[in-house]
């Protein structure tokens, strides 16, 4: 005598289906903008990690040349004549322009 353990009929199937995509559908529309938006945050968050690395960068070479610029008294006159065009006491500036 055979025993059945499982009684399925394609009716209890297709209502599983029919009840698991309704979940499946109802959870998209739930979780897809959330992932979307944390996507795009997670791009932000690298872009900008990114600008940090290059400012930090940056800050570190201004503050070798702060250093310089501290301890070379020479390069406060070569910064001021090319910069701010100052010149010498009894120099004569003589500026040519096309």
């Amino acid at each position: 005598m055979r025993v059945k353990l499982l009684d399925f009929s394609y009716l209890n199937i297709l209502k599983f289906i029919f009840i698991a995509s309704i979940f499946l559908v109802a959870a998209s529309v739930v979780y897809f903008p959330h992932y979307a938006k944390l996507k795009k945050l997670k791009e932000a968050n690298r872009q900008l990690l990114q600008q940090v690395k290059g400012l930090t960068l940056e800050i570190k070479d201004l503050q070798g040349k702060l250093k310089k610029v501290g301890k070379d008294p020479s390069l406060y006159e070569k910064l001021a004549r090319d910069n701010l065009g100052v010149a010498k006491e009894n120099e004569i500036v003589v500026d040519i322009r096309e």
